[in-house]
């Protein structure tokens, strides 16, 4: 009997040593959303090039306003902006008209926003959506951040690491 849990034990342990390999040796890129003035950060696994929106409305001149950000080499993209206000695209300095205005600019591994006092804000990752309410106080100050970084380390922040939110800001 004894030696039939030797052949049972070697390839149970041949496996855990795969998995671990697989959990330390390679990377995923994650998106992280981090609350500078209050504890808690969200995780999220993002593909290469995949399109992170920042939704808010310009409280100038009340009009909704999205920036459309692209993840790619362990860099953030700001790649278009878009607003049914001319008001609003002159204020950020584009001359051309139209809701949308293209560009390429890189804002390095990072960028941060202040959570607004009461407007509708948030992000919109792929399929998902994340309202700043749920992680920010009005004021709050937010870092977005791309990181690469082994699965069992977003595992790690995904079971331990991430801020209580409410589910109906999060879909």
């Amino acid at each position: 009997m004894r030696w039939i849990f030797r052949p049972l034990f070697a390839c149970l342990g041949v496996l855990i040593a795969a998995g671990g390999v697989f959990l330390f040796s390679k990377t995923v890129t994650v998106l992280s959303v981090k609350n500078l003035d209050r504890p808690g950060s969200l995780y999220f696994k993002v593909a290469p090039s995949e399109q992170v929106i920042l939704f808010y409305t310009n409280s100038m001149y009340d009009a909704p306003v999205e920036e459309v950000f692209e993840v790619k080499d362990g860099d953030i993209l700001l790649t278009e902006v878009r607003s049914g206000s001319p008001a609003v695209m002159e204020y950020y300095g584009f001359e051309g008209t139209g809701p949308v205005q293209a560009l390429r600019k890189s804002v390095g591994q990072a960028f941060s926003i202040q959570a607004s006092m009461g407007q509708d804000q948030g992000l919109k990752i792929g399929q998902r959506t994340l309202r700043l309410a749920a992680i920010a106080g009005g004021g709050d100050r937010i870092l977005v951040r791309v990181d690469q970084v082994s699965p069992a380390k977003f595992l790690w922040w995904n079971v331990f690491g991430n801020a209580k939110v409410h589910p109906s800001t999060t879909h």
